[in-house]
């Protein structure tokens, strides 16, 4: 699970901004927290909800997520990081830095707690800028003392590891790290398995379910939903319970191979031939598309990015996927849900430790914080009411 994610100079965000999900401990024990398995004394949410106007930096912010994900798990040159666009922080440094839990150390185990840190440095040029890899660092917190596993530091000075990393000072593996490119990715390429293993688990929770691609966000195309559903009858089966919670009218919904090709359709109550995929509503097909994600990130990931869930989605049908999350019955793995959304009525059905508010201030740069965090903010009023009388922040503003 993810505890803390922290972001500076990258797109609208210029000074850091923290997405913190630890649990104060003054909150109530509520069924929808979930207890670290790695600091008990921590408790989390299972959704964390970004809610503020157009423009004001949440897709940004699950951006800045999925682009460290990417860095750190396959050695891709970070070139595509804009940073906030000043004279003043044009050239600085985009840093990030992420905490949660995993067992990469021990498979099988009981997951550690860790933080990693990157920092990207850049240098003008003429085609632009070059960007390297300044600062690096993978620690974790064995009986809560802080242990290194690497560090690295600025272009040509060594490389810290300790073995525990599995290697040691004078590894020819080591001179494989290029500038520009994360040491974590590289060894893990270079059969390093405590470097694979952090790889493959930021990998997955930060892009394996994932709707967000570059400045774009996506759904799986209709082929990937039919592989998906044909993988198993665990997935076809749920995947039909879903559809037909969202559409009373749905009987059941098959996988047809005519016309030269495979089609889903379904059998409507009072219906005498099937309605293929193409032509049933916008939030049928939107949810279906969206399926495979969320059901990767409940049984595999165990956490799901998604960008502008809202879209094409009744308000019901949404809490109901954040519901899928927030049991423990359908969520016995502790898997989150980290979104934004603009739909407003989703408030009354969430604990105010799972909403983050997230506007731009005076300069234009993006600023985070909880609803947690509102001052005087009490468990037993309606969040809805609270956020239209503008206390928690984060409404448009018009004219």
């Amino acid at each position: 699970m993810i505890h803390t994610f922290s972001v500076s100079n990258y797109g609208s965000i210029r000074e850091e901004v923290t997405l913190d999900l630890r649990i104060p401990g003054t909150a109530p024990d509520l069924g929808c927290f979930r207890r670290s398995a790695a600091k008990p004394d921590v408790r989390l949410p299972t959704v964390a909800v970004l809610m503020g106007p157009n423009g004001s930096g949440k897709t940004t912010l699950l951006r800045a997520l999925v682009d460290l994900g990417r860095i750190v798990s396959s050695p891709t040159n970070p070139v595509h990081l804009v940073p906030f666009l000043s004279n003043q922080t044009r050239w600085e440094p985009t840093r990030f830095s992420i905490e949660g839990e995993g067992d990469f150390l021990a498979p099988g185990e009981t997951p550690r707690r860790f933080r990693y840190e990157l920092v990207i440095g850049r240098i003008p040029t003429e085609a632009g800028a070059d960007l390297f890899v300044s600062h690096e660092a993978l620690v974790h917190f064995p009986r809560g003392r802080r242990r290194r596993l690497l560090e690295r530091r600025p272009p040509g000075t060594p490389i810290y590891v300790s073995r525990d990393l599995g290697l040691r000072a004078r590894d020819d593996r080591l001179k494989g790290v290029e500038r520009n490119r994360s040491a974590i990715a590289t060894l893990g390429l270079l059969n390093v398995p405590v470097a694979a293993r952090f790889a493959a688990l930021m990998g997955d929770w930060l892009g394996s379910a994932s709707n967000i691609s570059d400045n774009e966000t996506f759904t799986p195309d209709t082929s990937t939903v039919i592989g998906w559903l044909e993988a198993g009858p665990d997935a076809r089966q749920w995947a039909e319970a879903q559809i037909q919670r969202s559409d009373l009218g749905i009987e059941d919904m098959e996988i047809a191979d005519e016309f030269g090709g495979k089609h889903i359709r379904f059998n409507h109550v009072g219906l005498d031939a099937p309605v293929v995929l193409g032509l049933e509503s916008k939030g049928t097909r939107r949810l279906l598309h969206l399926l495979p994600l969320i059901k990767f990130a409940l049984d595999v990931t165990g956490l799901a990015v998604l960008d502008e869930i809202d879209g094409d989605l009744h308000v019901d049908m949404l809490g109901e996927i954040l519901s899928w999350f927030r049991s423990r019955e359908s969520n016995p793995r502790n898997a989150q849900l980290l979104v934004s959304s603009h739909h407003v009525g989703l408030l009354d059905d969430l604990e105010k430790e799972e909403v983050f508010i997230v506007e731009k201030d005076d300069s234009g740069a993006t600023r985070v914080y909880g609803a947690q965090d509102v001052q005087g903010l009490r468990r037993d009023v309606r969040l809805y009411s609270k956020y239209r009388a503008g206390v928690l922040g984060g409404l448009p503003r018009f004219g």
